[in-house]
């Protein structure tokens, strides 16, 4: 969160995550010394935060617990991917998007995640059809 986030005490992102993890993800959180089956849930072969009293698992009610080691998706939101017009923009739904600012670079990242995300997700599928 920025400080515009901490200021406000704004955690609308942390609401019904469907926060999207990559194996990397996964293994950081892992070290952290949590259980995959804590914080995992798979819907599609897309494996993603598990939500727990309508919130991301790793959030009390009033911080993230990880934040340092938060997914990678975590730390470019409000950056996402708008799939119509296939570029990356700032969430609408997003109170605090005008604290973000959307460079290139951070635009870089999103992509180079999401291509990481479909990669593992599609040798899970993979994996799926083989057993």
């Amino acid at each position: 969160m920025t400080t515009c986030c901490l200021e406000t005490k704004c955690t609308l992102c942390c609401i019904k995550t469907n926060m999207v993890l990559t194996t990397h993800d996964i293994q950081t959180i892992e070290k952290l010394g949590y259980e995959p089956r804590f914080f995992v849930s798979e819907r599609n072969e897309w494996v993603q935060l598990k939500n727990k009293n309508g919130r991301c698992v790793f959030h009390n009610g009033t911080v993230c617990t990880i934040y340092d080691h938060r997914p990678e998706g975590c730390v470019l939101y409000p950056i996402v991917y708008d799939k119509d017009h296939r570029c990356a923009i700032l969430d609408s739904d997003c109170p605090q998007k005008h604290c973000f600012p959307l460079s290139e670079t951070k635009s870089e990242q999103l992509y180079s995640l999401i291509s990481s995300l479909e990669k593992e997700r599609a040798g899970r599928k993979k994996e799926k059809k083989i057993k």
